[in-house]
Parts: structure tokens; C-alpha cells; sequence
């Protein structure tokens, strides 16, 4: 994939999928930084992939944080870049009617919120730069909504609305900026959440950490804009 010298972003890099991605990208001779919120993120973290990052921790909703981050990571790599926003949640199905407004604006930070603050602070630094990337998550009930999943999937659209109006800002430069909607993820808390469902047909991480890697690429120089749909057998 040709991205040996670079440097890498991945917000909740040491979550299932922020570490799946990780994994990936240092294999591809990668400088990783990842961020994390909480101390118990760590002890999930496999110890190999774990001594190949940089740590730094961050709350990716708030915006000093979010700026202090960036400005952290240019003390220790020349230029950033590629960034991946991983950070996100979810909240259980349940009708508009029964939706509080701290669920709601806990969907719309951790989910839009985090992509913008992340998305913006990449952008002012790699101006200028002849190659960047960002690759922002999205998610299938985004793009194709479901009764009783309106904070999370109004939030998730706006992640890819974002990402789409954004590329449009930077398109010639050598930035790209796209997003990736997957179904549901294998990982650990959604096969916990899910136990019923049919997991064979779900996303594994590692999938999408191939897709985030295609995007980082040379090769992918002319895809930006774009939410790709990563549904798997969902």
C-alpha cells in the first residue's frame, strides 16, 4: 500500500476496531498514534500491537482536548498524515417518543461531534501537504434508516454528509476525505449485546481495516467523498 513514513491518527485506536486498524496500518511500516479516553481501554489491548503505538490519551468530544491532541502529535511527527476517527457509540433501539435529551446529545458528541473536531484539526494541519487522508465511520442505519435508531442514525448520516462536503473543500489537493458504513461489527461488546443474532454475516474488523488501508493508499488518490457501504451478509 506504499505507506511506509507515514503518520497515523486513529481516534479509539485501542478500541475493536480502532486496534484492528492499527494492526493493519503498522503492518504496512505505518507511524501509529492512537487516542484512548479510559484507563481500562489499555489492558485490552494486545501487548505486541500495543508496544508499536504512541498512546496519547484524549477526549475526542471536547474541543480543547481535540486541539491539544493534534498539537501533541506534531511535537513527535513532522506532518500528520492519515487519520481514521474510530471514537463512537450506539444506544439501544427505541422510539423518538422515549429518546432523552442526553441520549440524544450523547449520540450527536461522540459520534458527529468527535468527526468534526478530529476531521477540522487534520485539516488546518495537512494544508498544504501533497497527500492526506481521513477516513471518517459511518454506519448501514445512516444511510438506510430504521424505526426507533434516530439519534444514532441521524448522528451517523451527519458523519457522512460531513465527510462528503468536506472532501468537496480539499478536492485537488491531495486530500482525501472518505467514509466507511459498515452493518455490525464482530467485536466483543456486540456479540455480548447480540448474542441471538446470526454473527456470521456481521463485518469483521479486520475488513474494514483492509478497506481503511486501500484508502490510505496512492492508489485511491482519485475515491474521496465517498461513503463506502460495508454491509457484509446484514
Amino acid at each position: 500500500m506504499t505507506l511506509r513514513r507515514k503518520y497515523a491518527l486513529i481516534t479509539g485506536g485501542t478500541g475493536a476496531l480502532g486496534s484492528a486498524i492499527a494492526q493493519r496500518l503498522t503492518e504496512e511500516g505505518t507511524t501509529v498514534f492512537a487516542s484512548y479516553l479510559l484507563e481500562k481501554e489499555l489492558a485490552l489491548l494486545a501487548e505486541p500491537l500495543r508496544n508499536r503505538l504512541t498512546l496519547v490519551k484524549a477526549d475526542v468530544t471536547d474541543e480543547s482536548q481535540v486541539v491539544s491532541l493534534y498539537d501533541a502529535l506534531l511535537t513527535k511527527a513532522a506532518h500528520i498524515d492519515i487519520v481514521v476517527n474510530t471514537v463512537g457509540g450506539f444506544l439501544p433501539r427505541k422510539p423518538l417518543t422515549e429518546v432523552s435529551m442526553s441520549e440524544w446529545d450523547l449520540m450527536m458528541n461522540i459520534n458527529l461531534k468527535s468527526a468534526f473536531l478530529s476531521t477540522r484539526e487534520a485539516l488546518r494541519r495537512m494544508q498544504g501537504q501533497p497527500y492526506g487522508r481521513i477516513v471518517n465511520i459511518s454506519a448501514m442505519v445512516g444511510l438506510s434508516p430504521a424505526a426507533g435508531r434516530a439519534p444514532y442514525a441521524i448522528s451517523k448520516a451527519g458523519v457522512s454528509l460531513l465527510t462528503e462536503i468536506v472532501a468537496q473543500e480539499v478536492k485537488g489537493t491531495g486530500i482525501t476525505v472518505n467514509a466507511i458504513a459498515p452493518s455490525i461489527i464482530v467485536t466483543p461488546a456486540n456479540l455480548t449485546s447480540m448474542p441471538d443474532e446470526d454473527s456470521s454475516k456481521w463485518v469483521k474488523p479486520e475488513e474494514i481495516a483492509d478497506l481503511v488501508c486501500y484508502l490510505c493508499s496512492w492508489a485511491a488518490g482519485a475515491i474521496t467523498g465517498t461513503t463506502i457501504k460495508a454491509y457484509g451478509g446484514v
